[in-house]
C-alpha cells in the first residue's frame, strides 16, 4: 500500500508537470509580447495557475481593484477538461508501468492514490498566487479537484462495467447518454452555421479585443475550449429553453433581449433578433422521443420493466442534462454578467418534456387512430 501511495504521488507531480510546463511557457511568451510597462516575470506564472484551476472547472473569485471587474468566475472551458484528461491518462499508464496491471481492488487504490495526490498537490502549487486579488476556497478547489481526477482516472483505467446491459436503468443510461452526445452534435452543427454567418461580427470582436500574435494563438486556444459550453448554449436556444448573456437579457427564438455582448469572438455567432422558425428544430427532439419508446418497446415486453426503463431514462437525461447545463453556464468575472450561457434549470426541464411528448404522440398516436378508425366503420 506505501508503494501504491508513493507511486501515485509521483505520477500526480509529473501529470501536474505535463499540464504546467506548457500553460506556463504560452503565458508566459503571451505576456513577454504584449509589452507591458509594469508587472514582473511572475505575473504570467500566476495567470498560468489560475488558468490550471480553471481547467478543473474550479470556480475563482476576483476581487480587483475596478469594482466593475470584480466578482466571479465559474463560466468556465468545459473543453478545458480534455487537458488533466490526457495528463493523468498517461500518469495511470506510468503507474501501471511501475507496479504492474492491477486487479479489481488495487485499480481503486489506485485511482485513489492518484487522484488524492494530484489534487492535494495541485491546490499546495496554486495557494501561493491565491490571495487578494483571486481566491479559491480549499474546501470548494480540492473536492472539485479531486472529483475531476477521479473521474478521468477511472475512465482511463477501464474500471468501467464490461458486462452485457441487462437491468432496465443500465439500458436507459446508455441510451441517455448516446442521446445527449448526439444532441450537443446537434447544437454544435447549429453553432456552426451561426459562426459562418455572423463571420464578420465575430472578427469585428477580434479587432477589438486587438490580441496580438502570441495573444491571438491563446485567444484562439480559448475559444476552441469554450466550444462545448457555447453547444450546449445553442442546443438550449433551439430547444426553446433560451440563453442568458447578463442581468435581463434573454435570447430565445421568440424572444431577442440584450443590450451588448462581452467582447468575446466565439459569442459573435448569437442571433442578431429572433427567429421563431427556428424553433422548428425541436422537432428533432421530438423525434428522439418516439426513438425512446420504439426502443423501449422492441426491448422489453413486460410492462413493469417497460415502464421501470421509461422512468429511469426520463430521471438520467434530465439530471445528465443538467450537469452539463450547469458546467456550461456562470458567472463570467463582474456582476453586470451573472449569468452567461445556457438557463441550467430550464434546459433540463424543457428537453425532458419535450422528449416526453414526443414519446406520447408515438405512443398514443396509433391508438387514436384505431379508434377514430372504428368508430367511423360503426
Amino acid at each position: 500500500m506505501n508503494r501504491i501511495l508513493r507511486v501515485g504521488l509521483q505520477q500526480g507531480i509529473r501529470s501536474i508537470t505535463l499540464i504546467l510546463l506548457p500553460i506556463s511557457f504560452i503565458t508566459l511568451v503571451a505576456w513577454a509580447t504584449a509589452g507591458s510597462s509594469s508587472g514582473n516575470t511572475a505575473d504570467p506564472l500566476r495567470a498560468g495557475l489560475w488558468f490550471f484551476l480553471a481547467a478543473h472547472q474550479v470556480p475563482l473569485q476576483l476581487s480587483l481593484s475596478d469594482a466593475t471587474s470584480s466578482g466571479s468566475l465559474t463560466f468556465l472551458p468545459v473543453g478545458a477538461l480534455l487537458i488533466p484528461f490526457f495528463a493523468l491518462r498517461s500518469g495511470y499508464l506510468r503507474m501501471v508501468e511501475s507496479l504492474g496491471e492491477p486487479n479489481g481492488r488495487e485499480k481503486r487504490s489506485y485511482v485513489l492514490s492518484l487522484a488524492t495526490s494530484y489534487a492535494i498537490v495541485s491546490y499546495l502549487l496554486a495557494l501561493p498566487t491565491l490571495g487578494g486579488t483571486v481566491k479559491a476556497p480549499f474546501y470548494i478547489a480540492i473536492p472539485v479537484l479531486f472529483v475531476v481526477a477521479a473521474i478521468a482516472i477511472f475512465i482511463s483505467s477501464g474500471m468501467l462495467p464490461k458486462h452485457k446491459l441487462q437491468f432496465p436503468w443500465q439500458r436507459a443510461l446508455r441510451l441517455a447518454w448516446i442521446i445527449l452526445i448526439a444532441l450537443v452534435g446537434v447544437g454544435s452543427i447549429f453553432l456552426s452555421i451561426s459562426l459562418i454567418y455572423h463571420f464578420n461580427v465575430v472578427t469585428d470582436l477580434t479587432r477589438v479585443v486587438e490580441p496580438g500574435i502570441f495573444g491571438g494563438l491563446v485567444l484562439l486556444i480559448g475559444q476552441i475550449l469554450y466550444i462545448p459550453n457555447t453547444a450546449v448554449a445553442a442546443l438550449s436556444y433551439i430547444s426553446g429553453s433560451g440563453l442568458t448573456i447578463g442581468e435581463g437579457s434573454l435570447l430565445s427564438p421568440f424572444v431577442h433581449r440584450i443590450d451588448e455582448i462581452p467582447a468575446i469572438p466565439i459569442l459573435g455567432a448569437l442571433p442578431a433578433t429572433s427567429h421563431t422558425f427556428i424553433f422548428i428544430s425541436a422537432l428533432l427532439i421530438l423525434a428522439l422521443g418516439a426513438f425512446v419508446v420504439k426502443y423501449g418497446r422492441s426491448t422489453y415486453s413486460d410492462e413493469i420493466e417497460l415502464k421501470r426503463f421509461y422512468l429511469s431514462f426520463a430521471l438520467i437525461f434530465f439530471l445528465l442534462l443538467l450537469c452539463i447545463a450547469r458546467m456550461s453556464s456562470g458567472e463570467l468575472f463582474s456582476s453586470n454578467l451573472p449569468s452567461v450561457g445556457p438557463i441550467w434549470w430550464a434546459l433540463p426541464l424543457v428537453a425532458t418534456v419535450e422528449i416526453a411528448i414526443g414519446g406520447a404522440i408515438y405512443f398514443f398516436t396509433p391508438k387514436l387512430v384505431a379508434k377514430i378508425r372504428t368508430r367511423n366503420i360503426s
